[in-house]
C-alpha cells in the first residue's frame, strides 16, 4: 500500500478542471528543484520556518534532516527515527500531514555546495498531475489524468515499485529505466557497462554521493542512438552503477515531464529550439567524499590534474574562495580553471585546478 502524503491544495486550485495550473516555488541548482516548505509562524519558535527540499521522483520515501527540524522546531529529535510536519505550505500548496523519515543530509549539502534541509519523494504531489518544467525552472501541478499510453507523446510509467519508471531502447538491448530527477549531474546510468557498444573502453569518471555510501563510477559513451519513444538521443556518456539503472537530470533537462502517479503514466515533450547533444563533460577528474571539513579527495583520476599538487587524502575545503558547503550552483565548462584551498597535515595551501574532459 502506498503511503498518502495527505496533499491539501489551496483555494487558487480550486473550481474545475479548467482552472490555470499552480506553480510551485522552486529554485533550480545544478538541474535539481528545490522547493521552500515554511512552517506556520508561531509565537516562541523561531523566526526562519523554511525548509528546502530537493524534489527527487527517484525517492520513495520523504527525508528530514534532524538539524534541519530542530532549528525551525527548537525541539531535540534526538532518539527519533520519523517525524510528522503539519500545517507547512510550499507557496500555494498546503500540507495538512507530511510523513517524513529523519536522516542526516550533512554529506549532500557538501557534495553538492547548496544546503539541502530534506528529499521530498516522488509522491509528495500525488494527487494531482507534477509537471516538471526545465525550460522555466518550474513545478507546476494541475488536475486532471493523462491520457492512455500512445507510445509518442504519453507512455507507461510503471515498473517494480511507485517510482516512474521509463523503457530506453539502447542499440542491441532495451532497458526499463527509474526517471530520477534526484541525480542531476547523470545521463543514462547502466549495469555491467561493458555489455553496451561503446566508443571507448570505460574509465574512472565520478564519485557519486548516496545517503550512506560513495558510488565510484566508470564511464563512457553509448556508440550509436538511444531513444525514448521517437525522441532520438545520440551517442550519450552512461556511467556503470551497482544498483539502480536510471534516467538522470541530464537527460531530463531536454524536455518537459508531466507525471501521473495515480495511473502510473508519464508525457514527455521535447523543449522548443533545444537540441539534443551530449558535448564532453567538464570535469576537475578528482572523486571526492564529503567529510566535516569539506571535501576528502579519494582519488586523482588517471589523465587528470597532471602536475597538480592535490593528492589522495587532501581536503578541500574552499572552491573559489568559498567554504565548499556554500560554494553556490555554478557548473564546470571546459577551459575554467578552478582555484582550491587543500589541507594537508595540517597545513593549507590555494591550487589552481584546470578543468578536464574524461570522456570525449
Amino acid at each position: 500500500m502506498r503511503m498518502m502524503s495527505a496533499l491539501v491544495l489551496g483555494a487558487s486550485l480550486a473550481g474545475t478542471a479548467a482552472a490555470d495550473p499552480i506553480v510551485v516555488p522552486t529554485e533550480m541548482c545544478r538541474g535539481y528543484f528545490f522547493v521552500p516548505v515554511s512552517l506556520a509562524a508561531r509565537e516562541g519558535y523561531p523566526d526562519d520556518r523554511v525548509l528546502w527540499f530537493l524534489y527527487d521522483t527517484g525517492a520513495s520515501t520523504t527525508y528530514v534532516d534532524p538539524e534541519a527540524i530542530e532549528r525551525v522546531s527548537g525541539r531535540s529529535m534526538a532518539g527519533l527515527e520519523r517525524v510528522t510536519i503539519t500545517g507547512a505550505t510550499a507557496g500555494p500548496v498546503n500540507y495538512n500531514r507530511l510523513p517524513a523519515r529523519l536522516s542526516q543530509l550533512d554529506h549532500l549539502s557538501i557534495a553538492l555546495g547548496r544546503e539541502i534541509d530534506g528529499i521530498l519523494a516522488y509522491d509528495g504531489f500525488d494527487d494531482y498531475l507534477v509537471t516538471l518544467d526545465y525550460a522555466a525552472g518550474q513545478i507546476r501541478l494541475d488536475s486532471g489524468r493523462l491520457p492512455r499510453p500512445d507510445g509518442q507523446t504519453v507512455f507507461s510509467a510503471r515498473g517494480p515499485d511507485d517510482r516512474p519508471w521509463l523503457e530506453v531502447e539502447f542499440p542491441n538491448r532495451t532497458r526499463r529505466m527509474l526517471i530520477d530527477s534526484g541525480a542531476g549531474a547523470t545521463i543514462f546510468a547502466v549495469n555491467d557497462i561493458e555489455r553496451y557498444p561503446l566508443t571507448e573502453p570505460p574509465r574512472p569518471v565520478t564519485a557519486a554521493t548516496r545517503f550512506n555510501r560513495m558510488e565510484y563510477r566508470d564511464g563512457s559513451r553509448i556508440d550509436g542512438e538511444v531513444r525514448l519513444g521517437p525522441h532520438i538521443l545520440p551517442s550519450p556518456q552512461v556511467e556503470d552503477v551497482p544498483q539502480t539503472e536510471l534516467i538522470g537530470g541530464e537527460v531530463m533537462r531536454f524536455f518537459t515531464w508531466t507525471f501521473d502517479f495515480e495511473r502510473e503514466r508519464v508525457s514527455i515533450e521535447p523543449r522548443t529550439g533545444l537540441a539534443v547533444t551530449f558535448p564532453p563533460e567538464p570535469a576537475l577528474g578528482l572523486s571526492f567524499r564529503p567529510v566535516a571539513d569539506g571535501l576528502h579527495v579519494e582519488a586523482v583520476l588517471d589523465g587528470a590534474a597532471d602536475g597538480i599538487d592535490i593528492l589522495p587524502g587532501d581536503v578541500i575545503t574552499h572552491w573559489n574562495g568559498r567554504p565548499v558547503r556554500a560554494r553556490g550552483c555554478d557548473t564546470l565548462a571546459a577551459g575554467e580553471v578552478v582555484t582550491l584551498t587543500r589541507v594537508r597535515g595540517g597545513q593549507s595551501a590555494v591550487v589552481d585546478v584546470p578543468v578536464v574532459v574524461l570522456v570525449e
